[in-house]
């Protein structure tokens, strides 16, 4: 609720105040963001942030779950694919084509986000490392799966997969944040993509 100028609260978009939030956090990382910065983007005063979103850490939390759930949804539709080689093939160039969208921040959240974050911040990184071994748990059990259904050659460790895809893909969102083309930024992938099929069963 926001309150109007003679004391009576007016309602105000929740979700839209939380996607203002989310840009925020998403351009300036979590400790480069001030509460004055939060209150503007969003559009209502402190007392009423406070009241619907908790305090600066649980909104940013609760701006996490909201990107996860709208960002990683290439993710997850990829993971249902049958076909390990279609699986991967699915999250990178899912990952390169958000990287390439010039209409929203550059980068990861989960990344940058937590980046140069002091011990005052320090639930935020933990947070955000949480977030990262969660997928990064979700791919080893696919790339396990894929194991015993003999889609990956002999040699082929599913850790040592899931740990390549995890580090090119963190790469992938560092380095959409310079002056790279949607075209390089797909070309890259598409490497990633050849490296990681060279495990695969043809």
């Amino acid at each position: 609720m926001v309150v109007g100028t003679a004391g009576r609260p007016r309602s105000f978009d929740q979700e839209k105040a939380l996607e203002e939030a989310l840009k925020v956090f998403w351009e300036q990382g979590f400790e480069g963001t001030s509460l004055s910065d939060l209150t503007k983007a969003m559009g209502i005063n402190k007392p009423s942030m406070y009241s619907a979103f908790g305090n600066k850490e649980q909104l940013f939390l609760k701006a996490v779950e909201m990107y996860k759930a709208r960002e990683s949804e290439y993710f997850y539709h990829a993971l249902e694919q049958s076909d390990i080689r279609k699986v991967i093939t699915d999250i990178i160039i899912g990952c390169a084509e958000a990287h390439s969208c010039k209409d929203k921040p550059k980068g990861c959240l989960m990344i940058q986000g937590a980046l140069a974050c002091s011990t005052d911040a320090s639930p935020i990184k933990q947070a955000m490392m949480d977030c990262r071994k969660e997928m990064g748990d979700i791919l080893l059990t696919r790339f396990t799966k894929a194991q015993n259904e003999g889609q990956l050659i002999e040699s082929a460790d599913p850790q040592v997969m899931t740990h390549f895809m995890a580090t090119f893909l963190n790469g992938l969102s560092v380095h959409s944040m310079d002056d790279v083309s949607p075209e390089m930024i797909i070309a890259v992938a598409e490497l990633g993509i050849k490296d990681l099929h060279a495990f695969c069963v043809s």
